[in-house]
């Protein structure tokens, strides 16, 4: 019988896949919808105006969470790079975002603490879930 917690790890990586898969395509899109609902107008010009390469990294990055995730709960052993490189790109946007853009993400949502927590959140969960892919790669549950 496979452990509970592999489940429940799978589900919430596949959540964090579709989310951001979600994300991506209602932005790239230009779709006012769920939660994109919420963003002031200003942020949604600054990600629909992102360059081309961060659209890249960005859409390397929600494929490679949701499939990695997909991985995962199938066993297989590509789940451990997918994760491992959804992370690395989401690292590569987060420096971006908060350091390179102009306007810094920071600052377009006025600084304060919560735009670094909530960035530093997202960054763990996907390290995370990196981490338990490979940990389960060791102990045999993804061939």
């Amino acid at each position: 019988m496979q452990r509970w917690h592999f489940y429940v790890m799978g589900l919430i990586s596949l959540g964090y896949g579709l989310v951001s898969l979600a994300e991506y395509v209602m932005v790239s899109y230009g779709l006012r919808m769920g939660w994109l609902d919420m963003y002031p107008p200003e942020q949604i010009n600054w990600l629909a105006g992102v360059p081309a390469w961060v659209q890249g990294v960005w859409g390397a990055h929600v494929t490679l969470a949701l499939i990695g995730s997909l991985c995962l709960l199938a066993h297989l052993r590509p789940a451990v790079w997918m994760t491992a490189f959804a992370f690395l790109t989401l690292v590569v946007l987060a420096v971006w975002a908060a350091f390179f853009a102009n306007p810094t993400i920071i600052a377009l949502v006025g600084g304060g603490v919560m735009p670094w927590v909530t960035m530093g959140l997202v960054i763990l969960l996907s390290f995370l879930i990196y981490l338990y892919t490979r940990q389960e790669k060791q102990v045999g549950e993804v061939l």
